[in-house]
């Protein structure tokens, strides 16, 4: 793949639009014309001598590629089919990289068990799905799947997705703030959070679970909630296409005028698009060897002991 991605940014770097047009779907033709095309990616790519690369997202068997100029102040999204045809392109001009927010004060623990996919992530500058603007950007969206894929085809529905009904938990310990349910397992652009909880945490810093399932709220307004406790469970309320998880963490409890802030997370591992994080992981490495039973311990101390010996008497 890295071959592909190779091709094509030197086709667009060499201007060369009509070959790349010719590389599209049908469904990403419908947005241009050829001429349309060609004066677009022009003018974006004027001025710009070399890209980087920034992120490549397998999932559901489409490749998600994102280049910008060595500023980030262009942004080159690429979604390209099972079978390497253009799917979606987007040209982004864009000077959000300069505008940072202060991080969290508080450390977040992933809001569930297992292993989740990564699906979007606001912290690096183009990664983020839902806003482009700053303010609120700083947001995650996780997935989960097996072999990149969210859904198990053998099944028929909410049951085929491997995200739907699984555990939403507390990141921290905190207040319930305000609940939202009732609402349909269904897209929703009216309602695009859907289901959610916003829990007050200390340091007045607010986290938002979103796109929650409908009715699994177990939670209510003024509950003190602790750490990796659950509150609900996935779902697909809300805008969103399928099952999946939003969180956020925000200064203020009002969505609509709240600055998202880039999440300081347990431990040394932080999500990036494209990635699976596990919370297990996060434990070990956030509790170190208190996180070890005495077998795993001692077995730790047996293999060290070896390098411990070699490193003062070898």
């Amino acid at each position: 793949m890295h071959h592909e991605n190779k091709k094509f940014i030197h086709l667009f770097k060499d201007g060369q639009f009509d070959d790349i047009y010719h590389q599209m779907s049908d469904s990403c033709k419908s947005h241009y014309s050829m001429d349309t095309f060609h004066h677009e990616a022009s003018s974006f790519h004027h001025g710009i001598r070399r890209y980087r690369l920034l992120n490549e997202m397998m999932l559901n068997g489409n490749r998600y590629v994102l280049w910008s100029d060595f500023r980030k102040e262009k942004l080159l999204s690429v979604q390209f089919n099972r079978v390497n045809q253009i799917e979606s392109i987007q040209m982004t001009v864009t000077s959000s990289s300069k505008e940072t927010n202060p991080f969290t004060k508080n450390k977040y623990h992933l809001p569930f068990k297992e292993q989740w996919f990564v699906v979007s992530e606001g912290t690096n500058v183009g990664m983020y799905l839902h806003e482009p603007i700053r303010k609120k950007r700083d947001g995650y969206d996780f997935l989960k799947t097996k072999d990149q894929q969210p859904y198990n085809h053998r099944k028929v529905g909410m049951n085929g997705s491997y995200a739907f009904g699984e555990q939403v938990l507390s990141p921290l310990d905190g207040t319930v703030y305000q609940v939202v349910d009732g609402l349909a397992d269904e897209p929703n652009p009216d309602h695009p959070l859907g289901n959610h909880v916003i829990i007050q945490h200390k340091h007045d810093e607010y986290s938002l679970l979103a796109h929650l399932e409908s009715g699994s709220i177990i939670v209510k307004v003024g509950d003190q909630v602790k750490t990796k406790k659950l509150i609900a469970r996935c779902g697909r309320s809300g805008n969103t296409l399928e099952p999946r998880l939003h969180m956020r963490v925000m200064n203020h409890p009002d969505v609509d005028t709240a600055t998202a802030l880039p999440i300081r997370w347990k431990g040394r591992k932080r999500p990036v698009r494209g990635k699976v994080v596990t919370s297990r992981e996060e434990d070990a490495w956030s509790n170190g060897l208190v996180a070890l039973d005495f077998s795993e311990l001692l077995f730790y101390i047996i293999q060290a002991i070896p390098r411990l010996f070699f490193r003062f008497f070898g």
